[in-house]
């Protein structure tokens, strides 16, 4: 069994928003850790700050105040730069919709943050397909995303997120587009994939169905952490 080890800490994290002469605290001072091998579930509902939360989390957005810290480095301390190679790096992204691009294969797909990266085409797409085999997609690989089912696609943009071996990966909402079977599989996925990957995972949402299947459930209401359950 892999080591666990913390990837990710928010401390006392503060988020305010101004709109006029009105200060709009979105975030009253969050905290949360996240290990490797993990699946937290972060859970609200709408206008609850969960969104905002995982957008600090993830380093797309900076708190007013208090410290994430991914990887042992402070993202508030990383210019613009460093921020986006840490992102690239680290972190990868699982959003409602597949945002699969329409003119490129499925292999194509899993392997663009490869080739982002700087590897080789043809090392990328040797390693995008092993990566659909694992989300059982190889038969896929070299259809266009028009060709498969939303089901379908939404695993292979798993399968995208987990392909450059992240230290974190969040998803968002990742089964709100799909069926109760097919969201089932991608959920089933998303976990077999953190795990034996060893990353750790973050899944925002609403639905209480899909964060039974994480080891720690986060309940956010009105910018508060007001409850943090962990699996024996």
């Amino acid at each position: 069994m892999l080591e666990k080890k913390v990837v990710l800490r928010a401390e006392d994290v503060r988020r305010e928003f101004t709109s006029g002469d009105t200060v709009v605290e979105a975030l009253k001072g969050c905290s949360l850790e996240v290990s490797s091998g993990e699946l937290v579930a972060i859970v609200g509902k709408s206008g609850s700050g969960k969104s905002t939360f995982a957008n600090i989390l993830s380093g797309l957005d900076r708190p007013t105040s208090g410290t994430v810290t991914l990887m042992d480095r402070d993202l508030a301390e990383l210019d613009e730069t460093e921020a986006a190679r840490m992102r690239a790096r680290e972190i990868g992204f699982v959003l409602q919709k597949d945002n699969l691009v329409p003119s490129l294969t499925i292999a194509e797909n899993v392997a663009a943050p490869l080739v982002m990266g700087g590897m080789k085409l043809s090392a990328a797409l040797e390693k995008a397909r092993r990566a659909l085999d694992e989300v059982g997609l190889g038969h896929r690989a070299e259809q266009w995303p028009a060709q498969v089912s939303g089901g379908e696609a939404q695993r292979a943009a798993v399968a995208r997120a987990c392909v450059s071996e992240p230290a974190i990966v969040f998803a968002d909402e990742p089964t709100g587009a799909l069926d109760e079977e097919n969201g089932r599989q991608v959920q089933e996925i998303f976990r077999k994939l953190v795990l034996t990957t060893g990353a750790a995972g973050v899944i925002i949402t609403h639905d209480l169905d899909l964060a039974a299947g994480a080891d720690v459930v986060v309940t956010v209401a009105d910018g508060v952490v007001v409850s943090t359950e962990r699996k024996a």
